[in-house]
């Protein structure tokens, strides 16, 4: 069988056969193995072919396009030994003047995948940070504009995110090459420029010096505000003489070129592209970098309230060129700052919410305005007017509600919000006119024949259709719109009104009956499936965020999510699938899933082998516990009434009625104090028992009562437990702490008088033997009243 290095050695490895095969081996993911060595042996040709291609100018290129698919698989090893050698091929192939746009792009990939993989490697981190960085910042200033592409910047990116500190010391040459791209037109470059600026103003943070009007300013921030004065300046050019703008101090601004009013056109519509473009830049950095962000929002938002109040009213209705050009150019300005408004609330989220007014009326006041526009109207690429505005504003309140959820504020102006959205929901019906002719010179005759065939086939009357409902229903709007509309209520349905719940009902559930019903009216829903899936998630949502005061659409859910069952779209069935078990769960709800009622009888019954081993074991440590009893005078008490024992370290459950013998007597010094005290109508005793208990270490077994004692006393229930005292048992009082013991007081609730009761606390010890019996049953002890002093 041929092996892969017969393979390599087959080709004639100047030929391009053999470089395609390389091409292809390095790609190669098949699942085939092979021998370890022979692939090192395989991965070394293969380097050195890229070293060869790289050593001639002529076959430079080529060298740089393997070494860009196999850098990925290359070790430190191998990076170690060559890394310095191809970024030097790398630059010499970016500063030729003779490379193509091909070649620039492909050094700038190989160079950025170099330096990236440089900096895990401190071998030769340092020598490119003192040499390779400084050369490659000098290598690209000095191309020609046309050769600064987007690749460049891609290689700058890098540059100043791993190594911040040498771009710090050229940052001014950095900022004038990033510039460049204010005024493109080109959004790939507009865009890679905006990360850059973003990138170095991070860079730039340790060594920013706040000038001394804002001494409160970090580097970011001031890099911000240097963005949105540039922002008021160009408003203020544009707009100033048509309509009063607030006025804004700008204390500092971007350096950027004149744009010359020598050609009118070419002056406006060069700064509308650098308000676009200054927007991006402030959008990049309101995302952040690095999770690490901050802003001031006023600062923000005065921008926004300031371009967002000029409306197409001011500037309308004026004759001159200037003001129409102005009027055409707007739109793009409002899109544009929307979308810095976008990236300030995904950037900063909930932190936000107390500028959530301010945000909701000014996406509430441009949707306003834009829906007036007159039905005869229309665009010259005969769509909505001002649709793009609208998708931008739609776009906004949908990341404002699912950033802030229920503090979003949307409760204070649904109403509001919901006019604009059902007009770009809700599609309009083919209108038709209906012309008859004049009567006035008709005889009574002649008037009621022409009344009576109205209805029928004639020449009196004249049908037209007055309205295209597709014009005034726009998909895309219709999507934003309806996802904005199903997350009002996720976000916010239990704060929303009553009548915001029906209106809404009144208008999607009959939608949806048109859709499977209807033969002739409402095609739209039927057309789009998009927003057919939209329609019916607006119904779900609806369904699972009720109102408290109205009733659910669940009869008229269940009918149109079954019907979507049948529907030849496989996203609306899963839809519909996923609705009805959800609705099956509302109309069908199971029993709980916990039983309430046998909760506190498995804690008192759940007790697992270590805890009573253990029990066992810290029991030994016990000098003198104490057992509480509780018997009445002559009474024998109910089999239900169960005793505590409080240990200082554990306690154990044992079952009544056990038993055991002792040679041992105790001596018990009982002493008994009644303090009456007046609560509640009820009496409580405290008894404070000393007691003694002699030769307890030396005793090997457990203490027994004498049997003149059983004969004279009740029988008692013992209990060792962790659990709660039983609900015949009232609540324990602490009467007395001796070594860090608690002893408490447990008072019946059954009928106990007011004379003293006689309650003895009788020690017991457990000793080693229970080691020995582990195989046996627990160890229970029986513990008895010793009889009342009259003494």
């Amino acid at each position: 069988m041929a092996t892969i290095m017969e393979l390599i050695n087959f080709f004639d490895h100047e030929s391009k056969e053999y470089e395609e095969f390389l091409q292809h081996l390095i790609c190669f993911n098949g699942d085939i193995p092979f021998d370890v060595e022979e692939v090192e042996k395989v991965q070394n040709v293969i380097v050195s072919t890229v070293n060869a291609y790289l050593n001639q100018s002529q076959t430079r290129c080529k060298g740089l396009l393997i070494l860009d698919t196999i850098l990925p698989q290359c070790s430190k090893d191998i990076l170690l030994k060559y890394c310095i050698l191809w970024m030097s091929k790398a630059t010499q192939v970016l500063d030729s003047i003779h490379s193509t746009p091909q070649e620039l792009s492909i050094s700038c990939k190989v160079l950025g995948q170099l330096i990236i993989r440089s900096k895990d490697i401190p071998e030769i981190q340092k020598q490119v940070s003192m040499q390779n960085v400084k050369q490659l910042i000098n290598v690209i200033s000095n191309l020609s504009t046309e050769k600064k592409c987007g690749p460049v910047y891609y290689l700058i990116a890098v540059l100043l995110h791993r190594y911040p500190e040498v771009c710090e010391r050229s940052q001014v040459t950095i900022k004038k090459i990033i510039l460049l791209q204010v005024d493109s037109t080109q959004e790939n470059l507009v865009c890679a420029s905006a990360k850059c600026y973003a990138l170095l103003a991070k860079a730039t943070e340790r060594s920013f010096k706040p000038p001394p009007s804002k001494p409160n300013y970090t580097g970011w921030i001031y890099n911000q505000a240097l963005i949105c004065n540039s922002l008021h300046v160009i408003m203020d050019e544009l707009f100033s003489n048509l309509t009063e703008l607030e006025n804004v101090n700008i204390w500092d601004k971007l350096e950027l070129p004149n744009i010359s009013e020598e050609n009118i056109i070419q002056f406006y519509f060069t700064q509308k592209q650098r308000f676009s473009n200054l927007c991006s830049y402030l959008s990049f950095m309101l995302c952040g970098v690095d999770d690490k962000n901050s802003v001031l929002p006023h600062e923000i938002l005065k921008v926004l309230c300031r371009g967002l109040a000029i409306q197409p009213s001011n500037i309308k209705n004026q004759n001159s060129v200037k003001e129409q050009i102005l009027y055409l150019i707007l739109p793009k300005l409002h899109i544009a700052l929307f979308n810095v408004l976008n990236s300030l609330i995904n950037g900063f989220k909930e932190q936000l919410v107390s500028y959530g007014s301010t945000i909701l009326e000014l996406l509430l006041q441009t949707l306003q305005w834009t829906e007036n526009a007159l039905e005869n109207q229309i665009t010259i690429n005969r769509n909505k007017p001002f649709r793009n505005v609208r998708i931008s504003v739609y776009k906004c309140l949908n990341s404002w509600l699912m950033n802030t959820n229920s503090l979003s504020g949307i409760e204070t102006v649904a109403d509001e919000y919901l006019s604009s959205i059902l007009k770009d929901i809700v599609p309009e019906k083919d209108r038709v006119l209906l012309t008859i002719q004049k009567t006035q010179n008709l005889s009574k005759r002649a008037l009621k024949r022409l009344r009576d065939s109205q209805y029928e086939k004639g020449i009196h009357l004249s049908n037209g259709i007055a309205s295209n409902k597709e014009h005034y229903l726009d998909t895309d709007v219709c999507k934003v719109a309806l996802d904005v509309l199903q997350n009002v209520f996720f976000n916010s349905g239990t704060l929303l009104k009553q009548t915001f719940f029906k209106t809404v009902q009144n208008i999607v559930i009959p939608l949806l009956y048109d859709c499977y019903l209807s033969t002739t009216e409402q095609k739209f829903y039927k057309e789009h499936t998009h927003c057919r899936l939209l329609l019916f998630r607006v119904l779900r949502a609806l369904q699972m965020n009720p109102h408290s005061l109205t009733p659910l659409p669940t009869q008229y859910s269940l009918e149109i999510f079954e019907m979507a069952l049948n529907d030849n779209n496989l996203d609306i069935i899963q839809e519909a699938k996923v609705a009805l078990a959800e609705l099956e769960k509302i109309t069908h709800p199971h029993a709980p899933t916990i039983q309430l009622t046998q909760v506190e009888t498995i804690q008192k019954e759940f007790v697992t082998d270590e805890q009573i081993v253990q029990g066992h074991s810290t029991m030994e440590n016990v000098l003198s516990p104490f057992v509480e009893t509780i018997a009445d005078e002559g009474v024998e008490p109910s089999p239900n009434k169960k005793l505590k024992v409080t240990n200082s370290h554990h306690n154990e459950i044992a079952e009544p009625g056990t038993e055991n013998t002792t040679e041992d007597k105790l001596h018990i010094t009982q002493t008994n104090k009644d303090i009456v005290k007046e609560q509640d109508n009820t009496i409580k005793e405290q008894i404070t028992v000393t007691i003694q208990n002699k030769d307890i270490i030396e005793s090997e077994q457990a203490a027994q009562i004498s049997d003149e004692s059983v004969n004279e006393t009740a029988s008692m229930t013992v209990v060792f437990s962790d659990t709660e005292i039983p609900r015949s048992m009232s609540s324990l009082n602490v009467i007395k702490q001796t070594d860090g013991i608690c002893i408490e007081n447990t008072n019946t609730t059954g009928d106990i008088k007011r004379s003293s009761e006689n309650i003895s606390r009788i020690s017991e010890v457990n000793k080693e033997h229970f080691a020995q019996e582990k195989e046996e049953e627990e160890m229970l002890q029986l513990f008895q009243d010793v009889p009342k002093n009259d003494s």
